[in-house]
Parts: C-alpha cells; sequence; structure tokens
C-alpha cells in the first residue's frame, strides 16, 4: 500500500479528503476512469462514526445503479420491514417500503475497499489541510500530516473536500465558513452489542420522540444495537451530559433501557444543522456533510452522501 512519503512525491488528478459515502463513492467513480486517486482519511479504519446506520431505498437504488448491490449483502446489512415511533409511552408502527441496516465501520470500510479495487490509492491516519491557491492555477496542494505532524504536501489539479461537518482540511481557506443554525442540536451516538433482542427486534427502526431530540435505535450486523440521536444542546446541558440525556429521551418515551446502555460510551458530533456558504472554489469542491447537513430521520444523510459522490 502507499505511504506518505509516495503520496507526496506522485501528481493526482484528483485528491478526494475524507472517506465517508460521499468521498469513498466519489474516489471510486473516478478511479473507474482510470484517473489517479488519492483518498486520504484521518481516521484508523474500520472506524466508528455517529450515524442512524439506515439506508433507504434511494440510497440502495444508488449503489446497485454503480454496480454495489452486492456490497450490501456481503456486508451482512438486515433489511427493514418497520419503522416504529414511541412519545411519552404511546407508539405507532408503520410499515417500510424497504431498507437496510448496517454499521458505517463495515459499510465505510467496504466501499474504500472498492475504491482501492478500481485502481485509488488510500492513506489513512493522515490529515488534509488545503493550502493557499498556486501561482500557476493548474493544480491545488494539501498538506498532509500524519500524529499531528506535517509530513508533506501533495498536488492535484482537483481537491475534493468530504470531510464532514465543519470540514477542517479547508480551515485556512478564505470563504468557506459554515452557517450553523442557531437551534442546530448535538448528534451523539453509541453502539453495544446486546444479548437480549427482544426489545429492540431486527428488521425495525425503533425512533423514540421527546420535545428536547429523539433517539433511534437499530439492529444492524451481527449482534450490535446502533443508537443515534439528535438532542438540542440546552437538554444535555441540563442532563449533565449525552449519555443521560438519551437515557432520558427513552425513559420519558416509554422505551425499553438495557443494561448495555449505562456502559458503552456515547460519542458527540459537532452542532449538526449547517451548509457551507460557498461549496465551491478554484480546482475546488465540498461534498456531503462539509457542504452541509439538514437533520435526517430515516437513512436520507447516507442517500444523500452517496448520490453526491456518484455526481
Amino acid at each position: 500500500s502507499l505511504n506518505l512519503e509516495a503520496a507526496c512525491r506522485q501528481s493526482w488528478d484528483v485528491i478526494v479528503i475524507g472517506a465517508g459515502p460521499a468521498g469513498a463513492v466519489a474516489a471510486l467513480q473516478l478511479a473507474r476512469q482510470n484517473l489517479r486517486i488519492l483518498l486520504v482519511e484521518r481516521k484508523t479504519f474500520p472506524r466508528y462514526k455517529v450515524c442512524g446506520c439506515c439506508l433507504n431505498q434511494r440510497a440502495i437504488t444508488a449503489l446497485q445503479q454503480i454496480g454495489l448491490g452486492d456490497l450490501l449483502s456481503s456486508a451482512g446489512a438486515v433489511p427493514l420491514t418497520q419503522f416504529r415511533m414511541q412519545y411519552q409511552g404511546r407508539d405507532a408502527v408503520v410499515t417500510l417500503p424497504g431498507g437496510l441496516a448496517v454499521s458505517r465501520e463495515v459499510f465505510d470500510t467496504q466501499l474504500v475497499q472498492s475504491a482501492i479495487d478500481a485502481g485509488a490509492e488510500f492513506l489513512q491516519e493522515t490529515s488534509a489541510m488545503l493550502v493557499g491557491t498556486s501561482e500557476n492555477q493548474t493544480s491545488r496542494t494539501v498538506e498532509l500530516c500524519c500524529q499531528g505532524q506535517t509530513a508533506g504536501s501533495a498536488s492535484a489539479k482537483i481537491i475534493l473536500a468530504a470531510d464532514g461537518l465543519g470540514h477542517p482540511s479547508l480551515q485556512n481557506c478564505a470563504g468557506f465558513d459554515m452557517q450553523v443554525a442557531p437551534d442546530s442540536r448535538i448528534g451523539v451516538g453509541a453502539a453495544f452489542t446486546v444479548k437480549d433482542h427482544a426489545a429492540y427486534p431486527a428488521g425495525m427502526i425503533h425512533m423514540a420522540i421527546h420535545r428536547s431530540g429523539y433517539a433511534g435505535l437499530v439492529r444492524v450486523e451481527g449482534e450490535n444495537l446502533n443508537l443515534a440521536a439528535a438532542i438540542d444542546r440546552d437538554f444535555i446541558k441540563q442532563c449533565a451530559g449525552p449519555a443521560n440525556a438519551v437515557l432520558q429521551i427513552l425513559r420519558e418515551s416509554g422505551s425499553a433501557i438495557l443494561p448495555e446502555m449505562h456502559q458503552c460510551s456515547f460519542k458527540g458530533t459537532l452542532p449538526v444543522t449547517r451548509k457551507t456558504l460557498r461549496p465551491v472554489g478554484d480546482r475546488l469542491f465540498v461534498l456531503g456533510d462539509a457542504a452541509g447537513y439538514l437533520e435526517p430521520f430515516t437513512g436520507e444523510g447516507m442517500a444523500n452522501a452517496i448520490t453526491e459522490g456518484m455526481a
């Protein structure tokens, strides 16, 4: 596999920053056109991500259109048939028109592998920072950092920034400020292995609804239960932290609280509802959550990321 020094020596057609669904699908599609593609990711794969982990029919169709229909079955994705809403002890169940649940550890890793198989080079544990416009205007340069130390720079004709909420790769570039909605909620997530499946059976999205947010739970591959919530910032403060806030939402909605929920570590996000005021620049395009994020409810977030990567 490619190392950082080799990445800095080569000239690239496109450098894609961020290996979530938007970045990985973009890298895959570009690599299929025999372009020299470098996909850069600051985390080590596989990695956990705060996400509802649901793919709706639009996302599944999009994956089938780019020849990745088999990827979902090999990932062990769980078919979704029902959606259950709970609020103050009352509940309603509706039938879903289709959908799948799969963890981001497995799904994102398989998407990246598809891009590698198509010819893209993948550099993980490396953060990328776009530097000022180059003088000759025929390329853009990114500084590559490993373990917090600048290790070199790489250039490409085009840069795709798909590095998520806040797009840290663009923080040194003027004009790419994000507008965060004043009432934007915080994303909170956790994943845990559950022994007792009765409260949260496979095939059903469980949505606990509260005046201060909501929490969705779904069984993904294996024995794993994924939890993702969007919660008002004031309510998190009132509850003295995200874990207590999630448990309070579950309790008040009438949803089951499992013993494992007291032991797992909850992770948070930046305030989620935001948009980049200018998602394009000189030889630069901003994709996925880096371009903007509206609070999704049933799989729209991943569908948007996949279709943006295709475009």
